[in-house]
């Protein structure tokens, strides 16, 4: 039997709680492991009858709830489908205090046709799970539009027990899509990688997208975003991830853009311990290695008494930092400076001097704040303050389809110089 869980309306995951956009495959019990992409005894799916299994149709010898969610958009602009299984530790201990399970996903076209290797998951269950408590794979896969069969079999190699589901799965264009072409260059289906260092961290894919920058005259373009978290939340953990996650994905998506004549930097500030925590010039293919370290360290909640006693110095650092990036005489021959700035709502502490940039003469840049509200209370930001002199255009951005917005009119914007 093959149920159908089309979706007549693709959605748009909003920031708010928007933790769910990176979320990486998880055990809710703590007795059960985690190993992902078959580290520690690996399955061979050759050594299981898995043909055999797909091609006999569901079943469910392992009681399971199983669900496979609506398509919405990534903040890199990627489209995604959530998929979850979870198993009750009633029903795992019934059959033994020692498990090994294994979820393999793949995807095929409509008529069968394999579109990407398999993705295998593996759940270690050591010792019985306590009562209430159960076992969960949450799993996802970025998909370009169109019309996608979902196959997925639970094995326990302890047991020998086995499930199989098979859903269809529509994905729809996006309704007047400002970026028609983007997905033009990856792949039909991939499985977001995920970092063990990182389980809730992104999960990044490889696929690049078409952004192609028709620009008439030489650019010089900087991405300078704000790795710390901003100030108004310290303490708030599910609004900080949020930041990450939204710094991040925009990063990803901006530095994809491809300028027909000129450059492009990428800059990552700790506004907290007033350093550039990540510098690259140059950017063809992002350093996600290095970016992804220096987000970690300006979201640790180490931070030095010296780092403290300046608190009230942050914003001069941030103002300091763009003067020198837009200091320095520029001819009419010299490449458009275009800084691109990416941040969340911020307000310093109080008593921080907020005095705006002081621009002598014409700095030949154009500025664009990309600004994420974080929720729907986050309506204060004292940055904009400091960049008015720039006289930014301004993005208020609280979903993916806005950031996506966003990025079209930067493009068209660009495309006139």
């Amino acid at each position: 039997m093959v149920f159908d869980c089309s979706s007549k309306t693709l959605k748009t995951a909003t920031f708010i709680g928007a933790v769910c956009l990176f979320l990486c495959s998880a055990v809710a019990a703590r007795s059960a492991r985690a190993v992902q992409g078959g580290e520690d005894s690996p399955l061979d799916l050759k050594s299981i009858p898995i043909s055999d299994w797909l091609n006999a149709g569901e079943t469910a010898e392992i009681p399971w709830d199983f669900r496979v969610g609506d398509p919405y958009l990534r903040i890199d602009q990627r489209l995604e489908v959530s998929y979850m299984a979870r198993i009750s530790a009633r029903d795992l201990n019934r059959t033994g205090k020692t498990h090994e399970l294994f979820f393999v996903s793949r995807i095929s076209s409509s008529d069968g046709e394999w579109l990407e290797q398999p993705n295998i998951a593996r759940r270690l269950i050591e010792q019985e799970l306590p009562k209430g408590t159960e076992a969960e794979f949450f799993m996802r896969v970025c998909v370009q539009p169109g019309d996608y069969l979902l196959w997925f079999v639970l094995y326990d190699r302890q047991t020998g027990k086995h499930n199989v589901a098979k859903r269809r799965l529509r994905v729809p264009e996006l309704r007047g899509d400002p970026l028609p072409d983007l997905y033009r260059r990856i792949p039909l289906v991939e499985f977001p990688k995920i970092e063990d260092s990182d389980q809730k961290g992104p999960g990044f894919v490889s696929g690049q997208l078409y952004l192609p920058v028709h620009n008439k005259h030489s650019l010089q373009v900087e991405l300078v975003s704000t790795l710390s978290p901003p100030e108004q939340w310290t303490g708030r953990n599910r609004v900080l991830r949020t930041h990450a996650n939204v710094t991040v994905g925009a990063l990803a998506a901006l530095s994809q853009m491809e300028l027909t004549e000129g450059t492009m930097s990428i800059a990552g500030l700790d506004l907290v311990r007033h350093q550039v925590l990540f510098e690259q010039p140059g950017v063809r293919d992002v350093d996600w290695a290095s970016l992804m370290e220096a987000l970690k360290k300006a979201q640790s909640p180490a931070v030095s008494a010296q780092a403290l006693q300046g608190s009230k110095s942050n914003s001069a650092f941030f103002r300091d930092f763009l003067n020198r990036h837009i200091s320095g005489e520029a001819s009419v021959e010299s490449p458009v400076r275009i800084i691109i700035v990416v941040t969340s709502s911020q307000l310093f502490e109080r008593g921080a001097d907020l005095t705006p940039l002081q621009i002598e003469g014409d700095c030949h840049c154009r500025v664009y704040h990309l600004r994420f509200r974080l929720n729907m209370t986050d309506v204060f930001d004292e940055i904009e303050k400091i960049i008015k002199p720039l006289h930014p255009r301004t993005f208020n951005l609280l979903t993916p389809r806005d950031l996506r917005k966003a990025i079209a009119e930067i493009v068209r914007d660009l495309e006139k110089l």
